[in-house]
């Protein structure tokens, strides 16, 4: 029987490699054979059965007519004819039957009857359910039953709006038709198209697919055979496009080259890099003998073998086994191992969590097994391979909120090596890989077993789950007791090829420098006060065990990049976003008064330091140096320059520097009031009504309004809002502003309004930027209504980004102003600043009204920190635009934005508990419909007068009409950069610049002022504004979309930049990100167009969520202008 390639589970595997369907198609005519796993999939098989036979037994008792075509005596096409019939008939339950749309067949678990939406049958219609034995969806699920519910819209005549996965122990997952239902539509016809006439064509490409493809031997032949770059060790895409673009196409020919000669277009330190490593793979294939050279470049830096300390008595070796959330819910660190050699005899401990509590009592075993050891042998380490133990360890003190001071103190203490960092720093190596499997036979590891690499041992533990057989879990500690047997032996064999040259390492800390401080005391105290406490609120008592800690947890990602960075070189720190790397100094300093002016050079690279940012030496392993680089001054994107600006007495900053941000400053002041409403809620007192209304998610209670009551009952909102907000009673309010509703507007004019009323105002933001924007709205309302009054705004007189000074409001870098200024009665003020400045304590219930805009940019915990300050709080925001920048690991929604603790996912807020402002001023009708339908819940509608801005489009642009383009890209190996991308941004720009624009009867032409270029990367931002420039097109808007909340001009065009998947430098998450894609688009008046190369889209998605982000993309390819192809 031939192979079905018309399936779901062939589109699947399309979706991870198009290369995979060759093989499927040729497997017998050219012999190719697959990796054989060594897995039991027929128990996983008989699970799914029976969990599907289980399922079936439900629906019987609850429906009457269920039919089963699940017989074995009916050929395929009986069952689609029969399941035709049955739907006919209007049977209420169909199981095992078959659909079938032009090629495309399969067999789905059950149809289940839908009376609300009508068919070709009658007034019903049926649903897709498949059961599957897993605790959450896989894509593979998702896929398959988006497959069935293609099928079934041709069977019916109609596309059902959902379909329903039962997952392990009944849960049911609902899945939204409309959310994936283009990522669907996309592939399917892609994918027809490739197996008409694209297969044979195809070649083999390295992409993440390889590691889990059953076909990966078979296409390791061909490029070993091809001698292709892609098996040089370290060699990514972007190394690849370069080589192939100097005719350098093979091993062999990159071996060639002078590794002392800089490659065209390369880093120094990458070109060595890069011919050194493929001159010893071509010396490995003729000798079939190991072969190793130290790093010379990091002999005599904090790097490769001088990250060693001495080997002390009895260190500990370590290793981790896990299994992923799909798995189990959440994900599960299932077996912590440690191995070491104490008086002579090895010893094990092999710690195993079957569920999250045992995965708990591991952990504390794990640190008080470590610390009672340490104590016996003081100088002794932790060893591990990657970087994988430390995260694992940071995320697992995170989550169970134990053992997280004792993990920052082996941190500081420098108990953990990372062997891997030692080896890649220090050695070149004749393999491909820095693998711990593949640096074994260096020092002729052999390992015994079934169990031979970590995806194996994952299986085995699946195995596990379904049998509850003994000899499974028996492999999975034999496998993980040699990895720490490995990494021993590895130990012992770096030490004895370690240089002479290189030094120890020595930690300069001491262990009686880490006893618990004040800050952890208080942690620890408050920690055991809320669970021994009796808070009524059983979800707010939870909430309150759950947020402390949070500034700690949230800041440590920081602290270990700040010491992660000193190991790092120059040119590795350009790679770094945090950092500007690799500066090269533009002369000798200059006198400034008390402080000396540098010049540097920069690199073409993507970094997030601004002016007036105080910076430090990156990675500074000068003991006599300061680690203080000094503020910038300016940068000079345009000439590549940077300005720093550093005190005499700090010393003299040398010729090459990378700078970065310095270490996380405590936020004292943030936990103090964190504790302060604790204690609040600790002896029950009626304080801080305002903030308890909001985290107990109550509706706001509003004078003269009952609760279940909309909120806003008419369309004059500039009347109804400020009186809404001035009825507060001790509540808070959320008003949401869609992109170009209003809300800045609608916010100041209650402000004035509040103003008028003597009371006292509180703003505050994100940013000084968000801040900013607010005040400027409110100074110039209060021009318009010849209002007087004070403002106070905290700020640094020596930062330009946090000065604000207007006609009422003030900047003062000092305290006391405020301080007076909250004590006069029956004055109207507003007082502005960050959370840091409004946490004093001098605010404490002194504010009517805190204000706080783009609200969702705020973590739940910065309200509770700041929220005791007001009788009333106001947020002012939208959920979909751009979210909190959340860097650590949080247990359970401590980890939350404002806005997303308050909406629960919900894309708008209900009428009875806010405020939305339901028509935009900005959007055009096709704009609008776009968004409004994605992301507003048809809620959001435009203003007449959006729909008279015209651009009279000229016959030389490629732009002919209003609304939502998409011009396809079809470049490659693109990462940050596009040169192909600026060259469609400056064709349009040229097209459309000095073409009429008429803005409800008042016309002009356009300029490049009414353009927004926007870029998810600041690399391609740089570019796009230098080039530009060059073509005579002056001050381009071009920036992040970060840069442009807020912001709005007629025409927005936005460069994606990256050529695929396997070129993105961030996850799929970031990149598709939901609440980008909708800032983004909506920045425009009249057109919004996005460039993207399509192959972006061609990968296999990793989850739920990247299939509906993915969706939104999919989208605008019925967007797409045709016969432009770049």
């Amino acid at each position: 029987m031939s192979k079905n390639l018309f399936s779901p589970t062939m589109l699947k595997k399309y979706l991870g490699c198009k290369y995979i369907i060759f093989n499927e198609i040729n497997e017998k005519k050219l012999n190719l054979k697959k990796i054989e796993l060594n897995i039991n999939d027929k128990l996983r098989f008989e699970k799914g059965n029976q969990h599907e036979k289980n399922y079936l037994k439900e629906l019987k008792k609850k429906y009457k007519k269920v039919l089963d075509l699940k017989k074995p005596d009916l050929t395929r096409e009986e069952k689609i004819s029969k399941t035709i019939q049955a739907m006919k008939e209007g049977w209420e339950i169909i199981h095992g039957g078959w659909l079938k749309k032009d090629k495309w067949t399969g067999e789905f678990d059950f149809l289940i009857i839908n009376k609300e939406l009508k068919s070709k049958f009658g007034d019903y219609s049926y649903e897709v359910i498949d059961t599957k034995y897993s605790n959450k969806p896989k894509p593979d699920h998702i896929i398959q039953l988006g497959m069935y519910t293609y099928m079934l819209e041709n069977t019916q005549g109609v596309l059902p709006k959902r379909f329903t996965i039962v997952l392990k122990n009944m849960v049911r997952e609902d899945v939204q038709v409309n959310q994936v239902n283009e990522f669907f539509k996309i592939h399917r016809e892609n994918y027809e198209k490739f197996v008409g006439n694209g297969v044979n064509k195809q070649r083999p490409e390295k992409c993440s697919f390889c590691n889990t493809c059953e076909w990966q031997e078979e296409c390791e032949k061909i490029w070993i055979d091809e001698d292709n770059l892609n098996q040089v060790g370290g060699l990514t895409k972007v190394h690849l496009k370069k080589l192939l673009e100097l005719k350098i196409d093979t091993i062999t020919k990159l071996s060639k080259q002078n590794p002392d000669k800089i490659l065209k277009g390369f880093r120094k330190e990458i070109s060595h890099k890069l011919i050194t490593q493929a001159k010893l793979q071509k010396e490995y294939e003729k000798t079939n003998v190991p072969i190793h050279k130290p790093k010379e470049i990091n002999l005599h830096n904090l790097k490769g073998f001088n990250l060693l300390p001495q080997p002390s008595e009895c260190d500990l070796y370590f290793d981790i086994e896990s299994v992923e959330d799909h798995i189990y819910p959440g994900g599960l660190e299932y077996l912590l191992g440690i191995y070491y050699i104490e008086n002579g005899k090895e010893k094990f401990k092999a710690l195993w969590s079957h569920n999250k509590e045992e995965e708990k009592k591991n952990l504390i075993k794990f640190f008080d097994f470590t610390k009672s050891h340490f104590k016996k042998y003081p100088n002794s380490k932790i060893y591990h391979y990657g970087s994988y133990e430390i995260t694992a360890l940071l995320k697992l003190t995170s989550f169970h909120k134990i053992k997280g001071i004792e993990y920052d103190h082996y941190l500081n203490l420098d108990k953990f090596v990372n062997l891997l960092e030692v080896n890649r720093q220090g050695l070149f190596i004749s393999e491909n890989s820095y693998s711990l499997k593949n640096v074994e036979k260096f020092y002729e590891f052999k390992r015994e077993g079934d169990v031979q690499k970590g995806d194996v041992s994952q299986e085995y533990y699946i195995e596990w789950l379904e049998t509850q057989d003994q000899n499974f879990l028996d492999e999975i500690e034999s496998y993980n007791k040699q990895d720490c047997n490995s990494t021993y032996q590895l130990h012992k064999w770096l030490l004895d090829i370690k240089p002479s040259e290189t030094s120890w390492f020595v930690s300069q800390r001491k262990e009686d420098e880490m006893e618990l401080r004040d800050w952890e005391k208080d942690m620890i105290a408050y920690q055991e006060k809320v669970e021994k406490s009796k808070i009524k609120n059983k979800e707010i008592k939870q909430l309150m065990s759950d947020i402390i800690g949070f500034y700690n947890r949230e800041d440590k990602p920081d602290w270990r990049e700040f010491f992660d960075r000193r190991t790092k070189s120059d040119e590795e720190l350009i790679d770094d976003p945090e950092c500007i790397g690799n500066m090269k100094s533009n002369g000798e300093p200059t006198p400034d008064k008390k402080s000396l002016l540098y010049s540097y050079k920069f690199e073409e690279q993507d970094f997030k330091l601004r002016k007036s940012k105080k910076t430090v030496i990156a990675n500074n392993q000068d003991i006599e140096q300061k680690d203080y680089a000094g503020t910038i001054i300016d940068i000079d994107y345009k000439k590549k320059e940077v300005l720093l600006k550093r005190g005499t007495s700090q010393g003299i900053l040398p010729k090459i520097l990378s700078i970065g941000p310095n270490k996380p400053t405590p936020n004292t002041k943030l936990i103090s009031n964190t504790y302060k409403f604790i204690d609040t809620l600790l002896k029950n007192e009626k304080k801080y009504e305002a903030l308890n209304d909001f985290l107990e998610k109550k509706h706001p209670n509003i004078k003269g309004i009952k609760v279940g009551e909309k909120i806003i009952k008419s369309n004059e909102f500039n009347k109804e809002i400020p009186s809404i907000i001035s009825n507060l009673n001790n509540s808070y309010i959320y008003i949401q502003g869609p992109p170009g509703t209003g809300k800045t507007f609608q916010a100041s004019n209650a402000i004035i309004e509040l103003l008028k009323q003597n009371k006292k105002i509180a703003i505050t933001g994100l940013s000084h930027k968000v801040i900013h924007n607010l005040l400027q709205r409110v100074e110039d309302m209060a021009a318009e209504k010849q209002f007087k009054f004070n403002g106070f705004k905290k700020g640094n007189l020596e930062d330009d980004d946090t000065i604000f000074n207007g006609e009422n409001i003030k900047t003062y870098e000092k305290d006391p102003p405020f301080m007076d200024a909250i004590k006069e009665k029956n004055v109207g003020n507003i007082f502005a600043g960050t959370k840091y400045h409004l946490a004093n304590s001098y605010y404490d219930e002194k504010i009517d009204y805190l204000f706080i805009d783009e609200a969702g940019q705020l973590s739940l915990a910065d309200l509770i920190s700041i929220g005791n300050i007001a009788k009333n709080i106001v947020l002012i925001g939208d959920q979909n635009q751009l979210g909190q920048p959340i860097r650590g690991t949080h247990p359970n929604n401590s980890g939350q934005s404002i806005l997303e603790y308050l909406l629960e996912g919900k894309d708008t807020i209900p009428e009875d508990k806010g405020i939305f402002l339901n028509k935009t001023y900005r959007l055009n009708s096709k704009i609008n419909n776009f968004i409004s339908s994605n992301f507003y819940e048809e809620r959001l509608i435009c203003d007449d007068r959006t729909d008279k801005r015209i651009i009279k489009f000229n016959n030389k642009s490629i732009i002919k009409k209003d609304g939502i383009h998409y011009i396809e890209m079809k470049h490659k190996n693109n990462v940050q950069t596009s040169i192909e991308e600026f060259e469609v941004v400056k064709s349009l720009m040229k097209q459309l610049i000095g073409v009429e624009f008429d803005d409800n009867g008042k016309k002009r032409k356009l300029t490049a002022n009414d353009f927004l270029i926007i870029s998810p990367y600041n690399t391609q931002v740089n570019l796009l504004i230098s080039k530009l420039e060059e073509e005579k097109i002056k001050n381009p808007r071009v920036g992040t979309i970060d840069k442009f909340q807020g912001q709005e001009a007629p025409i927005a065009i936005i460069s994606m930049t990256s050529s695929d998947s396997d070129s993105l430098p961030r996850n799929k998450e970031f990149f598709f990100n939901r609440n980008r894609l909708n800032v983004a688009i909506s920045r425009a008046q009249v057109v919004s167009i996005i460039l993207f190369n399509p192959n972006l889209l061609d990968s296999s998605p990793k989850n739920l969520e990247q299939i509906k982000l993915m969706n939104n993309f999919f989208k605008f390819l019925n967007h797409k202008i045709k016969y432009f192809v770049i």
